[in-house]
This record gives C-alpha cells, sequence and structure tokens, in this order.
C-alpha cells in the first residue's frame, strides 16, 4: 500500500500476516532497500525528513508539460524535489532531480577525546588554515555557500611551530579527498589526534602537513566533492571526518511512467 499527499494507492496483494508501517509522519520517500530471492522477503524505505508542502497542480503552460513541485522545510536540503512531465499519450517523464539529500559523513577519523562538532553541508570548500606543532592544533576552513563565503569556527586551541593557509582555484577546482594519520600524543597512548593532512583537489595535491606517524586513513577519491566537513576537538583536532556529494548521473529522457530521479546525494 502507498501513501501519497494526494491519495492512497492499494491494497496490492491480499492483506494477511504481520502489519508494517514505514509511519512517516512529516517527510518523504526518496528511495528503497530490501531483500529479494525468489520473493521479495522484505522492504524499508530512504526518508527525508521535513514538512512537505505541494503546491497545487498547475495550469497545463503552452508547451504541453505540466510542472509538480514539492518544498520539503529541512534546513540541510536544497529544498526542492521538481518532476517535470509530459502531457498526452505515453506521458515521457522528462527528468526528476533530488537534491541534496540530509548528508551522511565519511569519518570521523581519529581519537575520542575533544568535543564533537559539524559544520554541515555547503556549496564547496575556499581555503583551510591549519595550525599544528608535533601534531595539529587547529583548523579553519572558508566555505562557499551559493556564492557567498562562510569561514568556520577555529577548531582546537591553535598555536604551535607552524601554520598553513591552503587555497584553492575555487570554483574552477574542487577539493575531492583528504588523507591523513593519526596517533598518540607522545608516550600518551590513550590520546590520538591528528598527525598530518593532505588534501587532493581535481588540479592537484596539498601537502603532507605534519608528520606521517601513526594510523593511515583516507576518504577515497570517488567522483564528487567535498562540501563539509566534522570532527572533535579541544586542545587539538582530535579526530576528522568529510561531507561528500556524488554526481549520481546525467538528467536525460525516460519514456517509462516512473520517474528515474539522477541528482545530487551527499554522503
Amino acid at each position: 500500500m502507498f501513501h501519497t499527499t494526494r491519495r492512497k494507492y492499494s491494497p496490492f496483494g491480499e492483506e494477511s500476516g504481520t502489519f508494517f508501517s514505514s509511519n512517516i509522519k512529516d517527510g518523504m520517500v526518496v528511495g528503497f532497500h530490501g531483500r529479494n530471492g525468489w520473493y521479495i522477503d522484505s522492504i524499508g524505505v530512504y526518508v527525508l525528513e521535513g514538512k512537505v508542502s505541494v503546491s497545487p497542480q498547475p495550469t497545463p503552460p503552452t508547451n504541453s508539460f505540466d510542472t509538480l513541485i514539492s518544498e520539503v522545510d529541512n534546513p540541510q536540503v536544497s529544498n526542492k524535489l521538481v518532476v517535470a512531465k509530459r502531457s498526452g499519450p505515453g506521458e515521457e517523464v522528462v527528468y526528476g532531480v533530488v537534491k541534496e539529500l540530509v548528508p551522511r559523513g565519511r569519518g570521523p577519523w581519529g581519537g575520542d577525546g575533544g568535543r564533537p562538532w559539524d559544520e554541515g553541508v555547503f556549496s564547496g570548500v575556499k581555503q583551510i588554515f591549519l595550525t599544528r606543532g608535533e601534531v595539529m592544533t587547529s583548523i579553519q576552513i572558508e566555505y562557499d555557500r551559493s556564492g557567498q563565503s562562510f569561514w568556520s569556527t577555529k577548531h582546537g586551541a591553535g598555536g604551535g611551530e607552524a601554520t598553513h593557509m591552503i587555497t584553492f582555484d575555487y570554483p574552477n577546482e574542487v577539493l575531492n579527498c583528504i588523507s591523513g594519520y593519526y596517533g598518540s600524543i607522545n608516550s600518551d597512548e590513550g590520546h590520538k589526534v591528528i598527525r598530518s593532512l593532505t588534501f587532493y583537489t581535481s588540479k592537484g595535491k596539498y601537502g603532507p602537513y605534519g608528520e606521517d606517524i601513526g594510523t593511515f586513513f583516507t576518504s577515497k577519491t570517488i567522483e564528487g566533492k567535498v562540501v563539509g566537513f566534522h570532527g572533535r576537538s579541544g586542545l587539538y583536532v582530535d579526530a576528522i571526518g568529510v561531507r561528500m556529494q556524488h554526481l549520481l548521473g546525467e538528467k536525460r529522457p525516460s519514456k517509462s511512467l516512473i520517474s528515474k530521479f539522477f541528482g545530487l546525494i551527499i554522503y
């Protein structure tokens, strides 16, 4: 049984056995997962949370397209799902886009000291300011958000013998991977922090900054870009992770009655 903002479609099959429901109060289904062999053994959904308001169906424009726009009240989402569908025989679905789902992070890698922080999702990374001694003592990031610059707070106490200002040729150069090492401070095996960081962009490599000592980590180079950082910090940068935006595909026509969603998804 499927419930939409307009009606329910169902039931398909016999209503017997154990009842289940996704029980979504505010949000919309943006994907499915499950198990199958000879049959559909189980099913689940991915939900984009937030209040959904659907605009009324507009009067068909002169180009014979009907456009339905749903807006999602969620600060971490680009907040528009757009489906354009051609009216008439065959009902050719032109495209569907889901932009910037609630992000999932890669990492953080490092120790469990300090306090957690998470800066969310931006359009891209413009600059990174590091301070370090034997270990990384602070990190501060300048982001781009729809053409406007935004500096994060400083994570870590700062200080040390070296500072590094890493400037990218944004938007012509995008950050797509970080790597580094984390390890203990001197003889304190229980306190692990970031020892070095290296940044990889669409144009090259920056670093390493610090000493490559301890346990290696990497966010891996995958098609996409870094759009945010998260981690832990106190006196040092204890741990660090990234938010990655991946390109799933290109917008292109589909003659199926079921719209194919191509777009950007955040991890």
